[in-house]
């Protein structure tokens, strides 16, 4: 009996060792749960299969004022701006903020990936000045028989593309132990706040011309961070513009970013 009681002891060690989860009667007998495994120990135990990053990038806009309360006596001790993250949902639930615009892009480790929700806004850059057209020759005292017009203004000749709205540029890199990312990501919002007049005048025949280039407004971020998988980050703070496409000094604008490690599966 002695040793049916030894050999039942060995091999609870047994499945222990092993890491098999314990029966029902373990748990009703011990009142212990049976221990899960958190997310990182799930990714590892898929050994060698493919991973990818989803990148989640969050614009948050609030007043300056609203910013400094968040911000006073805050000690930060580690990259982990989760908490932060859940203070200004808070925020958001009570109109003191509102969420601008919300990026997402997945690449492969090492890979580079692009987002984008853009209007193509095409202006031009170069003109050529007015001049005389050609005319259909001349007598003998060098008097055009057909005099001819001005034309009218100067003409466009080159041109340029600007994307207006939301791009979103990604490299991740995810580390060996899948706990880690490092990320180089450059997530942008272009506004076409107008036009300012470089030239104006009148031809010959007295038409108005106006030589015209657009005015942009751009909230940019470009920086290379490291992040651990599931955690908030907070990787910077922008100002917006105003009504008139100017920057607005009384409202902030804070980019989150979040980093998820996914097991293709």
């Amino acid at each position: 009996m002695l040793v049916g009681l030894a050999m039942a002891g060995l091999g609870f060690a047994f499945i222990s060792n092993g890491q098999e989860p314990a029966p029902p009667a373990f748990e009703k007998a011990t009142g212990q749960a049976t221990p899960q495994p958190e997310e990182s120990e799930l990714i590892d135990s898929d050994g060698d299969r493919p991973k990818q990053v989803q990148v989640q990038v969050e614009f948050v806009e609030m007043s300056h004022e609203a910013l400094t309360k968040l911000l006073f006596l805050a000690k930060p001790v580690s990259s982990d701006a989760t908490k932060q993250r859940e203070q200004v949902q808070e925020m958001i639930s009570k109109n003191e903020a509102k969420v601008l615009e919300t990026q997402i892009a997945v690449a492969s480790s090492g890979q580079k990936a692009t987002s984008e929700s853009i209007h193509e806004f095409i202006y031009p850059t170069e003109y050529e000045p007015p001049e005389f057209p050609a005319h259909g020759g001349s007598d003998a005292g060098n008097t055009p028989k057909n005099p001819p017009e001005w034309s009218p203004g100067p003409t466009p000749t080159a041109f340029e593309t600007r994307n207006l709205g939301g791009t979103l540029e990604i490299e991740p890199t995810i580390s060996e132990d899948n706990r880690l990312i490092d990320l180089r990501f450059v997530p942008e919002l272009v506004w076409h706040t107008g036009n300012v007049n470089w030239h104006e005048g009148k031809d010959k025949l007295g038409n108005p011309f106006h030589v015209q280039m657009p005015d942009i407004y751009t909230l940019r971020l470009n920086t290379a961070i490291t992040l651990v998988s599931g955690q908030y980050a907070l990787a910077g703070v922008v100002s917006p513009k105003d009504g008139k496409g100017e920057t607005d000094m009384t409202r902030k604008v804070m980019v989150f970013v979040k980093c998820d490690v996914l097991v293709v599966k």
